[in-house]
Order: structure tokens, then C-alpha cells, then sequence
């Protein structure tokens, strides 16, 4: 690759601003000239794209210094270039980003946004493995916390012709707002749509349940492949629980001490009763401070199992049934599991990523009132 790859300063703005998701539409309109010119543009354009994905720049703030940035795409464009390309692997290649997580409380940063409108259509696709938690801006500014076991993905024309997100797992949302193009998850059971606000769902494929929790602002709930007998928005600080064996809604008001629940077309509901909605706690494993509160073991285990990347096996499903409650601040599964230990009778063994949960003889006694029917 020869150092002068014949770009003026103005396209190489236009470029990083463009990675780094400060693109001007003046800016715009330059990028899309510079890559009309040639078909080597679009190869390099695409080439600078494998570069700016793996590269640090990627997991820092907005305070990007352009030259810094510039030299390390001529630089890797130097060692790419040295190896043969294979052309026909870059246009059957799916875009997918694992991103950089620390175990409990680091985030990941990550900046990828899609390529200008001339480009064919591709999918963009964020993994937070087990153990792991991180962080994504997208396009248009809105930000996203991705919980342990998540996936994201959506289609590169985010932000041009929608603002729809695949969701499998759970992750909190910060939206911009853009009353042209509202911001939707698409489940597998339930699309919620939003014009700006802040809110949570929780769609693991292996749960019973597709949870969503708003925090502020307000969201539509529609049915994914069948239609809700009425619409359903949701206000600040209420919860939906859709159960999808039994295809119901469950709403929980912040202001009611009960449930009202919505039923798909031809389906009975079963009226609950609930407490009222505690957002914080819902949303607080994305911070350091993660509260939990009064949990049973059953649910709380499938959580750690994704939080410590373990898997937890109960001798006794008794067991299951005893509660936690506290506030977590980075600590270890044996940490955790102490904890755990002290409010209910129970021990633990770890060998290697599976966690033994065992009944504590000398405190079954005295915690036998605690087990709740």
C-alpha cells in the first residue's frame, strides 16, 4: 500500500467523523462523492471498516484525535495489504462485533455504525458473552447496556430507513429521540416500540417470560406474529410480563397494587395480584451496585449462572425455594455465595465452572420456617 492513498483532509474527516458517529450531512454528501469514484474506494472504504472495528478507537470516549486515528489505519492498511485479498470472503462476510467486556462492572465500548446508504444492506451484530456486561452506542446516539448471555444485532440502514433492534437476552435502553423513525426491540414474541425514553427488556430464549420495565417516557407493546386485543402503553415506572405458553400480558401499575391483564384474541386471561414496580432494582445489573431483592434461589441462580458464566446444580429443589436479598458491589461467586449462606441453610462447592448447592443439615432446623410454600 503506498503512503499517499490519494484522500484530501477533508475525506479523512469525513471518514473518522464517520466511524466515530459524528458524520455532518455535509460531510455526508463528501463521503458518498469519494466513494462513487472508484471501486478501489469502496474496497478500501471497506477494508478501513475490518480496521476501525478491531481497533482501539473502538472502545474509548468521543475525544478521538483524527491523526492518531488516521496513522493506525494507514498503518494496518500497510500489514492488510501485504496478505491476499479475498475479495469473495468480504462480500459474503456478516459484520459481527464481540465487544470488549470486563467481569462485573466493566462496560465495553463500542462505536459501529452503518455504512452510507449506497452499500448493500448488512447485519450488525453485538455479543456480551457469560460473564460479561457491556456497553453499545448506537448510530444515532441512543445508548444500550447489554446484560450477560445477550445478542443484538440490526440491519446497517439503522438510523437511514428505521430504527429497529433484534433482542435475545436483555439490555437496557437509552433512546434519542427521532419521532420519524421510532425505536423498536423486536423479540420473539414482542416488538416495543419508543419514541425517546428510558426502558428495559428482558427476552432470554430459554426464560418463560419476556419482561419489559420502563423507567421514563413511555412504549407501545404489539404482538411479534399475533395481534393484542387492546394496545398497551406503558408509562413511567410499570411493568409487562407476557408468559409465552400462555400468551398473556400481565401489566403491573405503579399506582395499583394489582395486576390488569391483557389477553391475546381467543385466550382467557388468569387475573394476578403484584406488588408495585421496584425500577431500580430492575435495572440496577447494569451499575455496580446490583440489588437484589428478596429472590428466590431458582430465579437468582439462573442470573448468577449468566453474571459468573457457572452453571448451578441443586441437590434438593427445597432449596430453590429460599430467598435473597441484598446489594452486590463487584464481588466474587464465592463472595456472593457467602452471602447467600448466611441467610439460608445451605452450602456450596465449586469445581470448575459448575457450582453444587447442598442442603447445611445443622441449619435446616432453624430455617425451616423460612422455606416459602
Amino acid at each position: 500500500m503506498k503512503e499517499n492513498l490519494n484522500i484530501t483532509e477533508n475525506e479523512k474527516k469525513a471518514l473518522i467523523d464517520y466511524f466515530s458517529g459524528k458524520l455532518t450531512s455535509e460531510e455526508s454528501g463528501l463521503l458518498n462523492n469519494w466513494l462513487e469514484k472508484s471501486e478501489g474506494n469502496k474496497l478500501l472504504f471497506d477494508q478501513m471498516t475490518d480496521i476501525w472495528q478491531a481497533s482501539h478507537f473502538t472502545r474509548i470516549n468521543d475525544k478521538i484525535n483524527m491523526e492518531d486515528a488516521w496513522k493506525e489505519i494507514q498503518d494496518q492498511l500497510s500489514k492488510e495489504n501485504k496478505k491476499p485479498i479475498q475479495s469473495w470472503v468480504r462480500l459474503l462476510k456478516v459484520a459481527a462485533v464481540l465487544i470488549l467486556v470486563f467481569i462485573l462492572g466493566g462496560i465495553g465500548h463500542a462505536l459501529l455504525h452503518s455504512k452510507p446508504n449506497i452499500a448493500e444492506p448488512f447485519l450488525v451484530e453485538y455479543v456480551a458473552p457469560l460473564g460479561s456486561r457491556s456497553f453499545v452506542k448506537m448510530p444515532d446516539g441512543s445508548k444500550i447496556w447489554l446484560n450477560a448471555g445477550t445478542t443484538l444485532s440490526y440491519n446497517s440502514h439503522y438510523g437511514i430507513e428505521n430504527r429497529a433492534i433484534n433482542l435475545s437476552g436483555e439490555a437496557f435502553f437509552e433512546v434519542e429521540k427521532n419521532p420519524a423513525l421510532p425505536f423498536t426491540v423486536q423479540t420473539s414474541e414482542l416488538n416495543i416500540t419508543a419514541l425517546g425514553t428510558k426502558f428495559d427488556v428482558k427476552a432470554y430464549s430459554e426464560e418463560k417470560t419476556i419482561e419489559t420495565t420502563l423507567i421514563e417516557g413511555s412504549v407501545r407493546l404489539e404482538g411479534n406474529n399475533f395481534k393484542l386485543t387492546e394496545d398497551v402503553i406503558l408509562t413511567r415506572n410499570e411493568k409487562a410480563v407476557f408468559v409465552k405458553k400462555e400468551k398473556t400480558l400481565d401489566l403491573i401499575r405503579q399506582n395499583q397494587q394489582r395486576e390488569e391483564n391483557i389477553s391475546m384474541e381467543q385466550i382467557k386471561p388468569e387475573l394476578k395480584i403484584f406488588t408495585a414496580v421496584e425500577p431500580e432494582t430492575a435495572i440496577s445489573w447494569k451499575d455496580e451496585r446490583w440489588i437484589i431483592s428478596n429472590e428466590k434461589l431458582e430465579s437468582l441462580s439462573k442470573k448468577l449462572e449468566r453474571r459468573y458464566a457457572v452453571n448451578f446444580i441443586f441437590d434438593n429443589e427445597l432449596l430453590k425455594e429460599y430467598s435473597f436479598g441484598g446489594t452486590l458491589e463487584d464481588e466474587t461467586i464465592e463472595q456472593v455465595l457467602d452471602a447467600i449462606c448466611m441467610s439460608s441453610p445451605i452450602k456450596y462447592v465449586i469445581e470448575d465452572k459448575t457450582v453444587y448447592i447442598m442442603s447445611d443439615n445443622q441449619k435446616m432446623e432453624k430455617f425451616k420456617h423460612l422455606l416459602m410454600k
